[in-house]
């Protein structure tokens, strides 16, 4: 995972750091190739914009270009689901990164009174200091 904001990443850079988590977690080397396959072939089309410029028109456009292709048939239907998916997991990894790296202290507060939750705790402790 990069530490820092994901949106100033470019394309590519995202790409290289899903390829590695990918590798990290464990997928088998000829999947990875498929997957970095597929992924610079999006951001051929796309160019190598940073991830804050993506939106879902540049998938939509993709998508539609590639199922216009010259192949047609249930092979060429599923081959061009299998980008979809390759893509969408991907950018919602990337949305994920930046969710986790941009947190926000003030969206979780802690209970108003611990001693509410655990009274129990509470007297230990003052008992362990004298």
């Amino acid at each position: 995972m990069k530490i820092g904001s994901m949106k100033e990443v470019s394309l590519t850079g995202a790409k290289d750091i899903y390829l590695f988590d990918c590798r990290i977690v464990g997928l088998d080397p000829q999947t990875i190739r498929a997957y970095r396959y597929v992924l610079a072939s999006f951001i051929r089309f796309t160019g190598n914009i940073l991830m804050q410029e993506l939106t879902p028109d540049h998938l939509h456009m993709y998508i539609v270009n590639l199922s216009d292709g010259p192949s047609e048939g249930e092979e060429h239907t599923r081959v061009v689901r299998n980008y979809y998916a390759i893509i969408h997991t991907w950018i919602l990894w990337m949305h994920a990164q930046g969710i986790m790296t941009e947190r926000n202290s003030g969206f979780v507060k802690p209970p108003r009174n611990l001693t509410n939750l655990f009274p129990s705790l509470l007297l230990t402790r003052s008992l362990t200091h004298f």
